[in-house]
C-alpha cells in the first residue's frame, strides 16, 4: 500500500468529535455524519462545507508538530524526481508568482515566454524585474505556438537571471525542454517551466519538465489530474535554486489557513498514480489517440498531433483546427455547451478539449461522434486560417510592470491612448495570455486586438469591463 500521510491524517481528524474553540467558524459541525437540524443553516451549508478541515487546530495541532504536509510534499517530490516540493491552494497562478519571484531580482532582466499566463505579470510586479520577452515558433499554416526554440536563449541578455517557459501550451504543444535547458544552463540561467497543463507528464518516464532539465516546475493538480480545483505544486531541483528562497516566495503568496481537504487531494492524487504504475495514464492517452484518429477522418478538419504540429503534443489534449471545414470554433463550442459538453477553449479557428483520467471510452466515442456530426451539419466553404493576436504579441516594454502598476494613472478612451504606456492588463480568458500588460506601449495593433477579443469573448483584468477606456501611466 502506498503511503498517503496527509490523506490518513484527514480521515483521522474527520472521525474525531472535537468541540473546537478556534477557527474555522463552522467548527466541523456540518460533517455528513454529525449534521442535524439544530445546526445553523444545515440545509444550505452542509453540502458545501461538510468535508472542509483546517490544517492548524484541525488535522494537526496549533504547532503543526506532526508535519503531515511536509511528509506529503516529500513524497510528491520523490515521485516526480524533484528534490523539494511545496503544495499550493492558489493554483498554478500562485506557483508561477512564487517560482518567478524566486529567480527574479529588482531591475534585472528575466526572460519570459510571451505566451505565458497572466500570473507571470503579477510576479514581475512583485519582483520588480524587467521582462525580456522571448517568442515561440508559430506554425506557418495554423498560426499556433509550437514550442519555444532553443535558439531563442541566445537572445537573452547576459545579465538576465532566469528563463521562464510555458510548456505544454494552452493548445497542447510542447517545447523541447531538454534542448532549452542545455542552452539556458550554459548561459548561467535558471530555467523555470510553467507546466500547469502537464502535471500528468511528471508521472510519465522522462516527460516531465524536471526530468528534462528544468530547475523549477509548476503544475496544476486540478487540470489534467484529479485534485480539488485550485490545487497545484511547485517543485524544484537543488543545484541552482535555494529551497529557503522558494519557501519565502511561496509563503509570501500563501494563505495561513489552507483547507487540508484541498491539500489532501494532492496527496491522494500522487498516491493513486504511484500505486497505479501508469496504467490509467496510458489508458487516457489511448483514448485521446483514438479521438484524434476518428476526428482526423472528418474532411477538412486538422487534428494536432506530432505530425501535423511538428512538435510533441500533450497526450491528454485534443486540439482541432477548423478553417478547412468552414466551421467556426465559437459556434461549435456553443453547440457543444448546449449538448452538455464544455470545451477548454475555442476561437474562430480552433477548438481545444482536455481529457483526463476521469474520462472513459464511452465518453471519448460520444464526444468524437458528436463533434464529427456537428461539423458536418455546419460545414461551409473552407477559409484560410486567421492569425490569433494573442500568440503573436511582440510588445514594446517602456517601464517595468512594477513601475507601471504603482505609477500615477489617468484614464483615456482606448483609441486615444495609442502611444501612451499602459498601467493595466488586457487579457482574453481563456487562454489567459495578455494582449497588453503594465509598462507596455499602447499600439494600434494592441487596440485592434483588444476590441476584436471583446467582440467574441471575455477580456479580463482591465479596469473598464466595457473596454472603452484604459488607465495609462500619467508620467514616466
Amino acid at each position: 500500500m502506498v503511503d498517503s500521510p496527509l490523506v490518513d491524517a484527514w480521515h483521522a481528524a474527520r472521525a474525531e468529535e472535537r468541540r473546537s474553540l478556534q477557527i474555522p467558524g463552522h467548527k466541523n459541525r456540518y460533517a455528513a455524519d454529525t449534521t442535524d437540524s439544530s445546526v445553523f443553516a444545515a440545509d444550505l451549508l452542509g453540502p458545501l462545507i461538510r468535508d472542509d478541515l483546517a490544517l492548524q487546530g484541525g488535522v494537526d495541532d496549533n504547532a503543526l508538530s506532526h508535519r503531515f504536509v511536509e511528509q506529503a510534499e516529500a513524497l510528491w517530490a520523490a515521485a516526480v524526481g524533484a528534490d523539494y516540493a511545496r503544495f499550493l491552494v492558489g493554483g498554478s497562478s500562485q506557483g508561477n508568482i512564487s517560482a518567478l519571484s524566486t529567480v527574479a531580482e529588482p531591475g534585472r532582466p528575466v526572460a519570459v515566454d510571451r505566451t505565458s499566463h497572466r500570473s507571470t505579470q503579477a510576479a514581475l510586479v512583485i519582483s520588480g524585474a524587467r521582462p525580456v520577452w522571448v517568442y515561440p515558433t508559430i506554425h506557418p499554416e495554423f498560426h499556433l505556438p509550437v514550442g519555444l526554440p532553443a535558439d531563442s536563449v541566445a537572445e537573452v541578455p547576459a545579465d538576465a537571471t532566469a528563463l521562464f517557459v510555458t510548456s505544454p501550451s494552452y493548445v497542447g504543444t510542447i517545447t523541447d525542454v531538454t534542448a532549452v535547458a542545455a542552452r539556458a544552463h550554459a548561459r548561467g540561467l535558471v530555467l523555470v517551466v510553467d507546466q500547469a497543463w502537464g502535471a500528468h507528464l511528471d508521472f510519465l518516464p522522462g516527460r516531465g519538465a524536471l526530468a528534462c532539465g528544468a530547475d523549477l516546475a509548476v503544475t496544476s493538480v486540478h487540470k489534467a489530474l484529479l485534485g480539488y480545483t485550485q490545487t497545484a505544486v511547485v517543485a524544484m531541483r537543488d543545484e541552482r535554486v535555494a529551497r529557503a528562497h522558494l519557501d519565502r516566495c511561496v509563503d509570501l503568496t500563501a494563505t495561513t489557513s489552507p483547507s487540508v481537504t484541498l491539500l489532501a487531494s494532492i496527496d491522494a492524487t500522487r498516491a493513486a498514480l504511484v500505486e497505479d504504475e501508469g496504467v490509467a495514464l496510458a489508458r487516457t492517452a489511448e483514448l485521446v489517440d483514438g479521438m484524434r484518429r476518428r476526428l482526423a477522418r472528418v474532411r477538412g478538419l486538422v487534428v494536432l498531433d506530432e505530425a501535423t504540429a511538428g512538435c510533441p503534443m500533450d497526450p491528454f489534449k485534443v486540439t482541432l483546427v477548423l478553417p478547412g471545414t468552414g466551421v467556426s470554433g465559437l459556434d461549435l463550442a456553443a453547440a457543444l455547451w448546449e449538448d452538455g459538453h464544455g470545451v477548454e477553449t475555442a476561437d474562430r479557428d480552433t477548438l481545444v478539449l482536455t481529457m483526463t483520467l476521469a474520462d472513459d471510452a464511452d465518453t471519448a466515442e460520444h464526444v468524437s461522434e458528436t463533434i464529427a456530426a456537428m461539423v458536418e451539419a455546419r460545414r461551409t466553404e473552407p477559409r484560410p486560417p486567421t492569425p490569433g493576436a494573442v500568440w503573436r504579441v511582440e510588445p514594446e516594454v517602456v517601464v517595468t510592470p512594477r513601475e507601471a502598476f504603482f505609477a500615477r494613472r489617468r484614464r483615456l478612451p482606448l483609441r486615444e491612448a495609442i502611444g501612451e504606456v499602459s498601467a493595466e492588463q488586457f487579457c482574453p480568458y481563456p487562454p489567459g495570455v495578455p494582449l497588453l500588460a503594465p509598462g507596455e506601449r499602447v499600439t494600434v495593433e494592441a487596440v485592434d486586438a483588444i476590441e476584436a477579443a471583446g467582440r467574441v469573448g471575455r477580456v479580463a483584468y482591465s479596469s473598464d469591463p466595457t473596454l472603452a477606456t484604459i488607465e495609462v501611466v500619467d508620467a514616466i
